[in-house]
């Protein structure tokens, strides 16, 4: 985009704003491509037609661009572009702050029809209402409000701009623009949700879905309508506030009928709930999927079947501009969650350009520490030490499903970099203690949620080692050592793996034959977990095979949760591949057990919505791992 420059309606950055900008050209031929960029998520229109929406998410130094085909859209003669552009402005933990801005251009036959300048026509848009800031989690950021009231038809085929202003150049962005290595997504016809409550006015969508809230509606002149939108029925209402998130989105009447639509924030929901008294014609969602082609999986036994059918729409409904943790809580990317919705695609999608984005991304957050961001992008930063030994597996992993080893070659310094932080805390007894000031999470679970009463960090807490964050670090030497095999490059950290294979013998209980979680604070602690990560790092120690028996036998300790169970099956496979029978049964315990209290996607944690306060995700990416295991072990590939 030579000629054109980054634009916005003033010089301010103002949080909370849309604006949209209007241009026409004349164009002679019908084909054509829109270059487009923007902080922070766009909506495209050209001659009444929506042609693209979904900024990738991305940072400031790293700047995405789509590159559009537009020939469908375009006509001879006069043609009208007309882009909306939300601004964020407020960080979250999908969401890094940056300039307000717009760049775009519009080429034909390798001519430049249109671009964003000075000339570019512009406006607060008055429908979309701006600056009320309302947060719907800290993860996800803001929610937004429509107007019908101001609608000035900027989607229309025959819209002529009122009371436009000329656009001015944005200063200070020297943003270099890299373009999409993804697709963009499909919006799919609309799903109307059903009236399942009319007193109440609830609607059901029948399943679990993602996408952009639409419908019909009217209400006097003025009157805001609030719709809230949830996963589940709480006595019979929608649960869309829960502590201090706020699931619910703004309609504001003229007092007809108003067929709104909106496609810059994504609803992950089963249920919606019009808040106040209006009429309703219809409402639903328009779904919105990456495109995947699924491969075709048999299994003789219907019930895991029905698992890896699950697992894989699980997988889909937490895959958009980056994979999600969940599309309705928070819809941010996480290593770990990452990692394990990476292994599960390989084996169910049978594609690799779509987690090579994703970890392109994650190559482009490291903070200031040497470690990564507990998100990507996120302009909000609480970090777990452990998820960044996560990126190095997932990266090694992506180079031996891909073949493809460039992204692993170019990324080797900054790996080695990320594990250097760990390796430069090695002490003399060859463990590394746990990172103050850092959220030392391992699971879900008592005594390995890292959390000391309601603090995440604290600076004061006790010198500890943890056995599952020096377990992590010699799986991540040992990831390094696969990278050097793959790359020809020698391994320097033999020493280092040797020495902290020894050092976490220190945390074997002889007389109970058993790990504990942690040395010098809450020495008691033993979890499944620790013991399987054990396994996995020190596979030739004495007692592994009574260990194993302990985590497949001993109903007296808490089960793994579902985000871990990938170590759980790996530790145990790797002692005796027998042990396959005991994953499958695993599986089909709790996977029936969700599907038998009406699942259509899988959850976060197996206590299901109930979790966290009322807050527990039943759609969560990490669950999907059935679809890795059961593909492994038991399953045909349909020809």
């Amino acid at each position: 985009m030579m000629q054109a420059k980054w634009i916005w309606q003033n010089k301010g950055n103002n949080s909370d704003e849309y604006i949209k900008f209007y241009s026409e050209f004349d164009c002679e031929k019908t084909d054509g491509k829109l270059l487009i960029s923007c902080d922070s998520n766009y909506n495209a229109y050209l001659n009444g037609e929506l042609i693209a929406f979904g900024q990738y998410a991305d940072y400031p130094h790293y700047k995405v661009y789509d590159e559009l085909d537009v020939t469908p859209f375009l006509r001879k003669g006069k043609n009208k572009l007309v882009i909306v552009v939300w601004y964020y402005g407020e960080d979250s933990q999908c969401y890094f702050k940056g300039n307000a801005g717009l760049i775009f251009e519009v080429i034909s036959d390798g001519k430049v029809l249109c671009c964003s300048s000075e000339q570019t026509k512009c406006m607060v848009a008055s429908d979309f209402v701006c600056y009320r800031k309302q947060v719907i989690t800290g993860q996800m950021g803001l929610g937004y409000a429509y107007d019908s009231r101001g609608y000035d038809g900027f989607d229309s085929v025959d819209f002529v701009p009122q009371n436009y202003q000329n656009a001015v150049g944005v200063d200070g962005i020297t943003y270099d623009l890299h373009r999409s290595k993804i697709k963009k997504l499909i919006l799919n016809p609309l799903k109307k949700a059903t009236l399942v409550d009319k007193e109440k006015r609830i609607y059901d969508l029948g399943r679990e879905s993602v996408g952009f809230l639409r419908g019909r509606m009217k209400a006097p002149f003025g009157k805001t309508v609030r719709i809230g939108y949830g996963e589940y029925l709480k006595d019979g209402e929608v649960c869309y506030s829960i502590g201090s998130r706020d699931f619910h989105l703004e309609w504001v009447g003229n007092g007809e009928f108003f067929e709104f639509s909106q496609r810059f924030r994504r609803l992950g929901c089963r249920y919606l709930q019009i808040l106040d008294d209006c009429e309703i014609d219809y409402i639903g969602l328009e779904e919105t999927d990456y495109p995947l082609q699924v491969i075709p999986r048999q299994f003789e036994d219907e019930e895991l079947q029905k698992i890896y059918d699950v697992s894989v729409r699980t997988l889909a409904l937490c895959m958009h501009e980056h994979y999600e943790d969940t599309p309705w809580r928070e819809q941010c990317l996480y290593a770990m969650d990452g990692r394990n919705q990476m292994l599960c695609g390989y084996e169910a999608f049978g594609e690799t350009e779509f987690p090579r984005a994703n970890l392109e991304l994650m190559g482009y957050g490291k903070t200031k520490t040497g470690l990564l961001p507990l998100c990507f992008p996120a302009g909000l930063d609480v970090p777990i030490p452990f998820f960044s030994l996560m990126y190095i597996k997932a990266m090694v992993e992506y180079a031996e499903y891909s073949k493809d080893l460039s992204l692993l070659e170019e990324k080797f310094e900054y790996m080695t970099d990320i594990l250097d932080v760990f390796i430069s805390k090695q002490e003399e007894n060859g463990l590394i203690a746990a990172m103050k000031g850092f959220w030392n999470f391992y699971e879900w679970s008592d005594g390995m949620d890292g959390i000391t009463g309601d603090a995440l960090c604290r600076e004061s807490d006790a010198k500890r080692y943890d056995l599952p964050l020096n377990c992590f670090v010699i799986l991540a030497l040992k990831d390094i050592e696969k990278a050097c095999a793959l790359l020809g490059k020698p391994f320097e950290y033999q020493e280092n793996i040797e020495k902290a294979k020894v050092a976490i013998t220190a945390f074997y209980l002889p007389e109970k034959g058993v790990y504990t979680s942690y040395l010098e604070e809450n020495e008691g602690h033993i979890s499944k977990l620790s013991n399987c990560l054990a396994l996995l790092a020190n596979p030739d120690f004495a007692h592994n095979e009574s260990i194993a028996a302990f985590v497949m036998n001993n109903e007296e300790y808490p089960e793994i949760t579902l985000s871990m169970k990938v170590f759980e099956f790996d530790a145990l496979l790797a002692i005796n591949p027998e042990n396959k029978q005991y994953v499958i049964d695993k599986i089909r315990r709790d996977y029936s057990y969700m599907l038998s209290c009406g699942a259509t996607s899988f959850w976060e944690t197996i206590v299901g919505a109930a979790d966290f306060g009322g807050a527990g995700s039943l759609c969560h990416g990490w669950s999907a791992i059935p679809a890795y295991y059961l593909t492994k072990l038991c399953a045909h590939k349909i020809k």
